[in-house]
Order: C-alpha cells, then sequence, then structure tokens
C-alpha cells in the first residue's frame, strides 16, 4: 500500500514487487491496467476477501463514479 500510495495511484492498480537476498522490497512496477478476466490476479484477489467478480466489477465502478461525478 505505501508504493500505491506513492505514487498517487487511484481506484486499483497491480504493483510487482522484488525482494533482495537481505530482505529489502523494491517496487519494479506499477500497472494501472491490470488483467481482469475471472481468472486475472485482481479478482483472485478479490475472492480471497470473498468477493466474487461482478461485485468486484461494481465496486470498481462505484468508486469511479464517486471521484468523476
Amino acid at each position: 500500500m505505501d508504493g500505491y500510495h506513492a505514487l498517487e495511484m487511484e481506484s486499483y492498480a497491480r504493483l510487482d514487487f522484488i525482494v533482495t537476498k537481505d530482505e529489502k522490497i523494491y517496487c519494479l512496477e506499477a500497472n494501472t491496467l491490470p488483467g481482469m478476466t475471472p481468472t486475472s490476479l485482481i479478482p483472485q484477489e478479490a475472492a480471497v476477501l470473498g468477493m466474487d467478480y461482478p461485485t468486484l466489477c461494481e465496486e470498481l465502478i462505484k468508486v469511479s463514479q464517486k471521484k468523476y461525478a
């Protein structure tokens, strides 16, 4: 979340990290348009939290509507 906020991201993104042997964490890239098929990482992560794919899509739309309404 620190990387997400440091980059001033909104809505959703996928951040890729690497952990070095001495346990330092580096953000490699921020993908602001990650895959959103039901088998992509973001929907899989939402499923772990108990959120199904249609609900995830609805929540992302609500977040965007609040910002741009």
